[in-house]
């Protein structure tokens, strides 16, 4: 008979100035902006009624105030996990995403298409994988049933490629808006353990505020 060991949601930070003007973020720790907050608000009242347990946070002001806003009222625990935060992206922090496409099209189409090629002065997505999975493993290891990461783009494809066992080119290929939610059961049996998709990337409560 198989049972759902583990609930994770996953979510990814709300709106920054940053992403709304197109700069790329990385470790710059920028907090939400007046849109991301209000996106953090309608995501936290489509969970109002469910269950979390402990909660679990990128160190960067950004994920750690969406965390904060989420756990208003619930008084639950929430620790910083340090392996969660966001891709180094070296020289290229601060930048606009487009003009970067522009100036250095040799070096992004490397780097988009091999895990293993960091941006210059930065870490690749590979290396986000190897140190995510030391921060998973980590708070997996708690009693908690329902737990909650609040966590970056590169972050949470990393979360979903460990618990998948998918290698980091596959994983990188997964989309993760703004305040998007994703839910993932760490299932059992007598025989094997595994992780099920229940949804990701999911929207819906953004979209119903337009």
């Amino acid at each position: 008979m198989e049972a759902i060991k583990k609930k994770i949601l996953l979510v990814r930070h709300g709106t920054t100035e940053y992403n709304e003007s197109d700069r790329l973020q990385g470790r710059i720790d920028n907090p939400l902006s007046g849109k991301g907050r209000g996106e953090v608000e309608r995501l936290a009242a489509r969970l109002k009624n469910e269950p979390i347990d402990a909660i679990f946070s990128s160190p960067l002001k950004r994920a750690l105030e969406t965390a904060a806003i989420i756990n208003r009222g619930r008084g639950r625990p929430l620790t910083v996990v340090s392996e969660f935060s966001e891709i180094d992206l070296g020289d290229w922090e601060g930048l606009i995403y487009s003009r970067v496409r522009e100036q250095f099209p040799d070096i992004h189409q490397r780097w988009i298409s091999d895990a293993d090629f960091p941006v210059p002065g930065g870490e690749s997505f590979s290396a986000v994988c190897a140190r995510t999975l030391i921060g998973l493993e980590k708070i997996l290891q708690n009693g908690q049933q329902n737990i909650l990461i609040t966590g970056h783009a590169s972050v949470n494809r990393a979360i979903l490629g460990n618990l998948l066992q998918l290698s980091p080119a596959q994983a990188r290929l997964f989309r993760t808006g703004n305040a998007a939610l994703s839910q993932l059961l760490l299932m059992e049996n007598s025989r094997r353990r595994w992780t099920l998709v229940d949804f990701w990337n999911c929207t819906s409560h953004l979209e119903a505020a337009i």
